[in-house]
Formats: structure tokens, sequence, C-alpha cells
């Protein structure tokens, strides 16, 4: 039996990483990101045009018809749903006194809504094949909040809770929910965070990395792959124990906080 997994946002950075790996450890990948050209790409990566392990369905994650066609599409073609990787942006950043009610709405609708949604559509079928691994993608600034980046923690902080519930609520049917909390890890959001450090403090691109790194113990960012890997392993039938849990992969950053 081949394990089926959907990751969203898989066109770059960490959820491209992701799909790469589950390719690679033997998974049926669904990949979806808005860019069909960019998912190609991935597929390509992956083993080429013609592996039938690797099915691209591009749309945009945030609109509830496609979320329903994605997990019909799933189904229906596969017939079962293994893993599902929850993977969106967050917010602009903004501080407290810039944001107004709209600003929350449309926070939640961009992160905190399509992750519950797609876990309510492919829960039953996790439920009913009696495995199933969901794993979000989340960030440290749901657990410590930080500096103009309001919005941000609220909504992660939101899918970090909802995350704990519903590990508790499938845990007897072999559905596990855990989330990843990505620290700093080097990819295109990384490149534009050190630019606009550079640019708003007025330091050079090599100073503002600078910056960023000697926050981190390890004393440097991270890479996508690694991040993939813990995913990977959260994905895997040998986390069959492990759920509910918030897990940081930061080089040692929050234990600074």
């Amino acid at each position: 039996m081949t394990r089926v997994a959907v990751v969203l946002g898989s066109s770059q950075g960490i959820g491209r990483a992701t799909a790469l790996h589950l390719h690679s450890k033997g998974y049926t990948t669904v990949l979806c990101a808005r860019s069909e050209s960019a998912l190609e790409k991935v597929a390509q990566e992956s083993g080429g045009g013609q592996d039938t392990r690797v099915h691209v369905l591009p749309g945009d994650i945030t609109s509830r018809a496609f979320r329903t066609e994605l997990v019909g599409d799933v189904e229906r073609r596969f017939g079962r749903i293994d893993v599902l990787v929850n993977n969106m942006p967050g917010p602009a950043p903004g501080s407290f006194d810039s944001v107004d009610a709209g600003d929350v709405t449309s926070a939640m609708d961009q992160k905190l809504v399509p992750y519950l949604d797609l876990i309510k559509s492919v829960a039953p079928v996790m439920v009913r094949q009696q495995f199933g691994r969901i794993v979000n993608i989340v960030g440290n600034i749901g657990k410590e909040p930080a500096p103009g980046m309001f919005l941000s923690g609220l909504v992660n902080a939101a899918v970090s809770n909802a995350s704990k519930y519903l590990a508790t609520r499938y845990a007897k049917d072999n559905v596990t929910v855990n989330c990843v909390h990505p620290g700093t890890i080097r990819t295109q959001r990384y490149d534009r965070a050190v630019d606009q450090v550079s640019r708003t403090r007025g330091i050079s691109r090599q100073e503002a990395e600078d910056r960023m790194r000697r926050a981190i113990p390890m004393d440097r960012p991270g890479g996508a792959d690694e991040v993939a890997a813990v995913i990977g392993f959260l994905a895997s039938d040998e986390s069959s124990y492990l759920t509910g849990q918030q897990i940081s992969v930061d080089g040692g950053q929050l234990t600074c906080v």
C-alpha cells in the first residue's frame, strides 16, 4: 500500500522540500499551490512528468470551493488520504495599534480557516482508514509574541490551540495531529525578511543576516530540508504514539526568548 500525502504550499520553501522528501520515501504526493507552472517544476524534480506518484492540483486554498474540490479529487483518484500537511503563510506584519477588526478576520481566513476546514474534510477519510497524519506548519511566533507581528502571533496561537484539541479528538482512531514551528529558515521568505531588515535599518544585507543569525544558538539559519525531515517523521508510521505536540525546528532559538 502506498500512502497518499497532500502538501499545501508545495511550490516553494518548506512545502516544496516536504513534498520532495515524502516522495523520496515512497509516498504518492499531491502538490497544491496557486502557481501551476511552479508546481510542475517540483513534479519534475520529484521524478518527471510520467511519475504517477505525483499529482499536481493548483488552486487557491483560501477558496472554500477549491478546498472541497481538492479533497474530493484526491479521494476519487487514490481512494485514500493518509497525510495532510497544512502549510500556508501568515498575515503581513503589523502592530496591534495598526490593525482593525477586518484585518483580524482576513488573517484568520488566510490561514486558520483553511487549516481547520481541510482537517474537517480529511478527518472522516482518515478515521475510516484508521490511519492519518495531520501536520500543521505554524511558527514560533504562535508561542511567543514579537514586535510588529501581532496578527501572525494571534493566528498561529489559534492554530496551535485547535491542534491540541483535535489531537485528543482523533487519537483513538490512529489519527495524529501535530504542529511544526519553523524558526529562521533559509527560504524565499527569509530572503525577503533580510531585505526588509536591511532597508528599514539602513544596513547592508550581510549585516542584516548577521543580526538575524546572532539570535540563533546554532549560529545559522536552518534549511527547508531540515524542517521537511521532521515533517516526514510526523507523517510516518514510526510516529504512531506522538500527537498533540508543538515541535520547534529553530536551532534552539526559542530557548533564548
